[in-house]
């Protein structure tokens, strides 16, 4: 049986502008920093976005567009496997 993971990358552009959607939470189950990453889900497995397709994240009536740059497939060994997703912002023209 397999055990898929997955783990998002975000490009430095995507990242700044992920941060100011939503911010680092301070609270209980916050990691060893005192700040806890925000969640973001993603959609099954077999809808998992591709290259080139476009999320759109953040808060309720505040989303913003990021596209999948890039989708790496890492085997960690037997059927363990992690599927990376890096995400950027969309060309503006």
């Amino acid at each position: 049986m397999s055990n898929i993971q997955f783990d998002i990358e975000w490009t430095d552009a995507a990242s700044r502008k992920i941060e100011k959607l939503m911010p680092k939470a301070k609270g209980p189950q916050a990691g060893a920093q005192g700040e806890r990453e925000p969640v973001l889900a993603l959609p099954p497995i077999e809808c998992l976005p591709a290259e080139g397709d476009v999320l759109f994240l953040g808060p309720r009536g505040k989303q913003q567009p990021f596209i999948v740059a890039e989708r790496q497939y890492h085997h960690e060994g037997g059927g363990d496997w992690t599927i990376v997703l890096i995400l950027d912002l969309p060309d503006e023209d």
